[in-house]
């Protein structure tokens, strides 16, 4: 991960979480540097109170993965990187 430098989003995904680790090997494999890889919540909880507990989250499904996955690389990569994760 480079720490400073423009970075442009190649990759973005909701809830799937492996589809987003196989993105970034990909790339590593594909010898295209990656800038930022990471997640942030794609959705805020129901309840006000900054608990971060979704109350949806405990029916009979089960958890819910409402997270946002991204993969950053420079903007002179991203169309060779788009061109990698194509298959992905």
């Amino acid at each position: 991960m480079v720490l400073f430098g423009k970075r442009e989003v190649a990759f973005q995904v909701q809830g799937d979480k492996a589809r987003w680790k196989a993105a970034r090997e990909a790339l590593k494999a594909a010898g295209v540097e990656i800038m930022e890889s990471g997640s942030y919540e794609g959705e805020t909880p129901l309840c006000g109170c900054g608990a971060k507990i979704d109350r949806r989250n405990y029916g009979p499904n089960g958890w819910i993965d409402r997270r946002i996955y991204y993969v950053s690389v420079r903007p002179g990569d991203v169309e060779r990187a788009k061109a990698v994760l194509a298959d992905v």
